[in-house]
This record gives structure tokens, C-alpha cells and sequence, in this order.
């Protein structure tokens, strides 16, 4: 039985422009595999309803690399524009063909806000 241990880590996202994340997969006893689904949520706090955004791999937000070994994040600068938060929580969950599902990354955004808009 393989035991994921989710990554602690924390962004700080510049409002306006785009965000961009790549996550490496080390896990030599789960292979990442290409028909792999991903999904991630931002909301104010893990309680809230309020979701921020979302980015999955059916979006097109997250892509996964199988044979690179790596998954990416991407926001567009239209998206990151119109974010409002000071703080947010994620968690980044990943799916295998086989039905398992991990969490594999968890942390918070700060979001730095844009002094330049509408160029």
C-alpha cells in the first residue's frame, strides 16, 4: 500500500500576470502515469464555498508530463487579473486510472497585487 504524503508548498501570485507551477513526480513506487486526472480548487479558506478558481486537467489548467515525470499549473493573466484575495488555501489532488486518488500538494497563495492594468 503506497501512502502519499502531500507536499506543503506556498505560492505568492502576481496579479495580472500569469501564474505558472511544475511539480515533479519522485514517487519511484507510483510511476506517473498519462491517463492520470488532476484537479485543484483555490477558495478564501478550506471551509469557504467560495471557490476562486479551479484547474483540472479537462480545463487545461494542469498537465501532466507522464513521461517527463512532471505536472504544471497554469493560470492565465486574464484569470490571475481579476483575483481579488490577500490569502487563499489549495490542495492539489491526482487521480489514477485505476480509480486510487492522492493528494499530493496542499498550501496557501498570497497574492501580490497589480500596479499596472489595462496595458
Amino acid at each position: 500500500m503506497t501512502t502519499i504524503k502531500p507536499l506543503i508548498k506556498n505560492f505568492l501570485l502576481y496579479q495580472g500576470t500569469t501564474f505558472k507551477a511544475l511539480f515533479n513526480w519522485q514517487i519511484a513506487e507510483l510511476p506517473l502515469e498519462q491517463n492520470c486526472i488532476a484537479a485543484m480548487q483555490i477558495r478564501p479558506n478550506i471551509t469557504d464555498t467560495l471557490i476562486i478558481s479551479t484547474l483540472t486537467t479537462e480545463n487545461g489548467k494542469i498537465i501532466i508530463n507522464a513521461s517527463a515525470g512532471f505536472i504544471e499549473l497554469k493560470i492565465p493573466a486574464t484569470e490571475t487579473a481579476t483575483f481579488d484575495f490577500v490569502k487563499a488555501v489549495y490542495d492539489l489532488e491526482l487521480e489514477f486510472p485505476n480509480g486510487d486518488r492522492y493528494r499530493i500538494a496542499q498550501g496557501q497563495f498570497s497574492l501580490n497585487p497589480e500596479v499596472t492594468r489595462d496595458i
